[in-house]
C-alpha cells in the first residue's frame, strides 16, 4: 500500500504475502510493480520505515532502497507491546528511500 507524502513522494506502508506463499518472489514482484507504477505516475521517490534488522531491511535494500535516517525509539514510543524479531527487540526505525528518477 502506498500513501502520498507530497506532490513528488510516496510512502510504502505495507507489502504482505501469506507465509505459506513466501519465498517464491511474490513480494519482490509486488514491490517492483509498486516502484514501476509510481515512476510511471510521475513520482520522484518512495520512502518507507522499517526495523534496524531482519529480512524486511534486506528485502528493501535488494530492491534499491537506501537508509537515509534513523528514528530513535520509534518502536518503543509507537507500539504498546515490544516488537521482537530473531529474539531482539526493535527500538529504532530506519527510514529508507529510493530515487525513481534514476
Amino acid at each position: 500500500m502506498l500513501s502520498r507524502l507530497d506532490e513528488r513522494s510516496l510512502e510504502l506502508l505495507n507489502i504482505a504475502v501469506d507465509p505459506a506463499d513466501q519465498g517464491q518472489g511474490i513480494g519482490a514482484r509486488l514491490l517492483r510493480y509498486a516502484i514501476d507504477e509510481a515512476r510511471a505516475s510521475g513520482f520522484a521517490r518512495i520512502e518507507l520505515g522499517t526495523g534496524t534488522l531482519g529480512y524486511r531491511l534486506a528485502f528493501c535494500q535488494r530492491a534499491g532502497f537506501r537508509v537515509e535516517a534513523v528514528v530513535k525509539d520509534h518502536f518503543l514510543d509507537c507500539y504498546d507491546e515490544p516488537v521482537i524479531e530473531s529474539g531482539i527487540q526493535h527500538k529504532d526505525q530506519l527510514r529508507l528511500g529510493i530515487d525513481l528518477r534514476a
